[in-house]
């Protein structure tokens, strides 16, 4: 088997990309959502990471799929509706990354424990 290991700093970043398998899209959409801590559309999202519209969907699609971002929808008075984006809470996405780690910690013992 063998693990998944780089001997080199490691960067906030890189701990979220590799946790959660982000390319550099989402990480962008993941840190702007951060840094915002409101509910954002897609074209809110658009106007800040500069993709085009299906990129960002397609991002936004998969990282609420990896129940990183909270969606809601708000129906329109003329018909309708938009959906919005925020991050889920950071203790939330804490947790997530520590369980990860920890199996990354079982891992590595187990590949060490074979050698």
């Amino acid at each position: 088997m063998g693990v998944n290991f780089v001997c080199r700093i490691i960067t906030l970043e890189d701990i979220l990309r590799c946790s959660f398998g982000l390319n550099k899209t989402e990480i962008a959409i993941m840190k702007f959502l951060l840094e915002r801590k409101e509910e954002l559309t897609i074209e809110e999202i658009m106007k800040k990471i500069k993709r085009d519209r299906t990129t960002i969907q397609r991002a936004v699609k998969r990282l609420f799929e990896k129940e990183l971002i909270k969606r809601r929808q708000i129906n329109l008075d003329k018909g309708g509706y938009v959906f919005v984006y925020a991050p889920k809470a950071k203790s939330e996405l804490k947790e997530k990354v520590y369980k990860i780690f920890e199996s990354f910690k079982v891992a590595v013992g187990k590949e060490i424990q074979k050698w």
